[in-house]
């Protein structure tokens, strides 16, 4: 919502900027709890495979997902697009199944199957002009107002 209310131009930028600032909280906070010889020691014994999981959560997922989340967000109404951000955790599990070979348990499995098929009938509901009429894209406002209040044979 946050987002949506900055209507950021660059939606890249905005989000780099926005990713600055949550690891110094989370940087104190790992230092209360854990202390600095377990900090020191985590990086210490980084691995390039650690490396490579920081760089792909922090600039491929993180970047684009926010990237792509603010285009919907500036484009379509809050309520069609918000419903789509509880697939985020089906589309972890699924993808540490096929990537990874982690085990989904059947009760795992019927959670990820009931919020498919809550999100799928929510959006596919038939007869809802309010679902269609969420997911046109907003009318954007016209730049020059004298194009507005122009005779309709002198807009141009």
């Amino acid at each position: 919502m946050l987002t949506r209310r900055a209507a950021p131009p660059d939606a890249l930028r905005w989000m780099v900027w926005v990713s600055a600032v949550p690891p110094l909280p989370l940087l104190a906070l790992s230092l209360l709890v854990e202390g600095p010889d377990a900090d020191l020691r985590a990086l210490r014994e980084i691995t390039p495979v650690g490396l490579g999981a920081i760089g792909y959560v922090g600039l491929v997922s993180t970047l684009f997902g926010f990237v792509a989340w603010s285009f919907l967000l500036r484009t379509y109404d809050a309520a069609a697009v918000a419903p789509y951000s509880l697939l985020v955790p089906v589309f972890g599990m699924s993808s540490a199944w096929l990537l990874l070979g982690e085990r989904i348990s059947p009760m795992a499995a019927g959670a990820a199957l009931l919020v498919i098929a809550g999100i799928g009938i929510t959006a596919l509901r038939p007869g809802m002009p309010a679902a269609a009429a969420a997911w046109r894209p907003r009318s954007r406002p016209r730049r020059n107002a004298a194009l507005a209040t122009a005779p309709p044979g002198r807009r141009g």
